[in-house]
């Protein structure tokens, strides 16, 4: 896959598109992005995705305090990849970009720099500032100057539209076997191994203390999940904790600590991918460490039984 990060690099003829924000990747997108690639084939064309970064809502100050992404953009471009797509057009999002009109985005953007032979859009297009753009608009656009919009049917799932925002619903309310069905994968974090105050060491279960390398990455909801981590080509298994540790601090800070079963190296600056395979209960206080040992040790069977057939 060819990334561009700006319009005037793109070079294509008459290339089959896609545009959007492509947030986690999910079904939804990944059936989206099939369609773009069945396209290209039919024409004789490449496929081109359109993505956004940053996230148009840290631009026009819709980002409120809740606001989380399922993707960073380095992991957006790793799924893109994998989806065999040809090229990536990231958009440096502007606030002068975000000012231009539906018919400006038409004629301004899409006409000048991409001239598409065929556009796959979903549900329900909207594009200009403040959404005017449609559907309809953008069919009359495409007649106009010659290329095809292609509308795939919403796509649902136990009578739910898949989107980036449910899904991260079902991760913030512990649904993560619901979470990982949409994505169509488990859901992952990358971060960064920091300090921490090696009290798991004290117990017997030595964690890596992991900060998020993007500050709006969607962090599942407090409990304990069996886990695999790839770190420097491997693939480990173990358990993680989200929470504030109540049985050893009164800090109310959240953390994300993750022990290793076969491997707990020095790992501090290093940086993991951490793969949620299941959540297996809330986190608790316990009255003292030995009871939280004793827990522990069930998680840790608890884990292996449900990553036993991983490789």
């Amino acid at each position: 896959m060819q990334v561009h990060t700006s319009p005037g690099s793109i070079h294509l003829i008459r290339p089959s598109i896609s545009i959007g924000i492509f947030d986690g990747v999910h079904r939804g997108h990944q059936n989206l992005i099939a369609r773009v690639r069945e396209e290209a084939e039919s024409s004789n064309a490449e496929s081109l995705i359109i993505t956004f970064w940053p996230h148009p809502r840290t631009v026009t100050g819709k980002a409120d305090s809740e606001f989380r992404l399922l993707t960073t953009l380095e992991e957006k471009m790793e799924m893109l990849e994998n989806c065999k797509v040809d090229h990536l057009l990231v958009v440096p999002f502007t606030a002068d970009f975000a000012r231009l009109s539906a018919r400006q985005f038409l004629d301004d953007f899409l006409d000048r720099f991409i001239r598409p032979g065929a556009m796959v859009v979903g549900d329900d297009p909207r594009f200009g500032a403040g959404g005017s753009g449609n559907l309809e608009l953008l069919r009359s656009y495409g007649r106009n100057h010659g290329f095809e919009v292609v509308q795939l049917d919403t796509h649902i799932e136990n009578e739910e539209r898949i989107s980036s925002t449910l899904i991260r619903r079902r991760l913030l309310s512990g649904d993560l076997s619901s979470a990982n069905h949409l994505l169509g994968y488990p859901y992952f974090i990358t971060g960064r191994v920091v300090r921490g105050n090696r009290i798991g060491s004290a117990i017997g279960y030595p964690t890596a203390n992991i900060e998020c390398t993007e500050e709006f990455k969607q962090i599942p909801c407090d409990g304990v999940y069996a886990v695999t981590v790839e770190w420097k080509g491997g693939i480990y298994k173990g358990m993680l904790n989200i929470g504030t540790r109540p049985t050893i601090t009164e800090d109310s800070r959240r953390s994300v600590e993750v022990h290793l079963f076969n491997e707990m190296a020095d790992m501090y600056d290093e940086t993991l991918r951490v793969r949620f395979m299941k959540r297996l209960r809330n986190e608790l206080k316990f009255n003292n460490l030995d009871e939280l040992k004793a827990q522990l040790a069930l998680d840790k069977e608890a884990s292996l039984k449900v990553l036993e057939n991983i490789n």
